[in-house]
């Protein structure tokens, strides 16, 4: 859903907010061998299923990918958005590999000096006040304590909410994870979406992009 960023961040010199990709060796031939996809491509597959049916009478819970059998194409479609703004922040393609391994939902992968990063996911969802008015950012945020030994677990919160956001108002406790990001749509028509992080570190940076091939639907239900 929509919301408002409140705040701009100051000009200054920093250095680039990035993915921490994994290190040890059984780890990347663990995570090597899946299929990665380019996310904009995937974006543009969904959008075109999306345009298609936008006339046939279907179930809000099917239309929303809410049921049981379509939450992975959900959690995919987010997983893309999420790749594909990290790779317009850093200026080359960021893969996705979707499906669940250990704490990941899915897998982000780059090629940086001729050799593949590999970056494990996982992704959190603040849902639309009308599924859970009760959850807020800082309630998902506190719930990242369970996660005690993943320091090579990056973790993107969706807000699929609309409300006012004010990045610079993030407080966060100590968390044992690699990195934290926040991704939400930012205009109506869900051409635009933002990009902030990593709030592990003192570079929190802002980055906007547009949905590719166009308007998208902000709000998955």
């Amino acid at each position: 859903m929509l919301f408002d960023s409140l705040s701009c961040f100051p000009a200054k010199q920093r250095v680039a907010s990035r993915l921490t990709s994994v290190a040890t060796p059984i780890r990347l031939r663990q995570l090597g061998t899946r299929e990665f996809r380019d996310p904009s491509l995937f974006l543009r597959r969904i959008k075109a299923l999306e345009s298609s049916l936008a006339h046939v009478p279907l179930d809000r819970e099917v239309r929303q990918l809410r049921t049981n059998r379509l939450k992975e194409w959900r959690e995919t479609r987010v997983a893309a958005l999420f790749c594909y703004g990290m790779g317009q922040r850093l200026g080359h393609t960021v893969y996705v590999s979707r499906g669940e391994v250990d704490d990941a939902d899915f897998i982000a992968s780059w090629v940086e000096d001729d050799v593949q990063q590999l970056a494990p996911v996982q992704l959190k969802e603040i849902v639309p006040d009308e599924r859970n008015g009760r959850s807020d950012l800082d309630q998902v945020i506190e719930s990242l304590h369970k996660y005690s030994d993943a320091e090579d677990l990056n973790v993107v919160l969706h807000l699929n909410r609309q409300l006012r956001f004010d990045p610079l108002a993030v407080r966060l406790p100590y968390l044992r994870i690699s990195s934290l990001w926040i991704l939400g749509c930012t205009s109506l028509d869900g051409t635009e979406w933002g990009l902030w992080g990593d709030f592990l570190t003192q570079n929190v940076e802002e980055h906007r992009f547009a949905y590719p091939g166009g308007a998208n639907k902000c709000d998955a239900g």
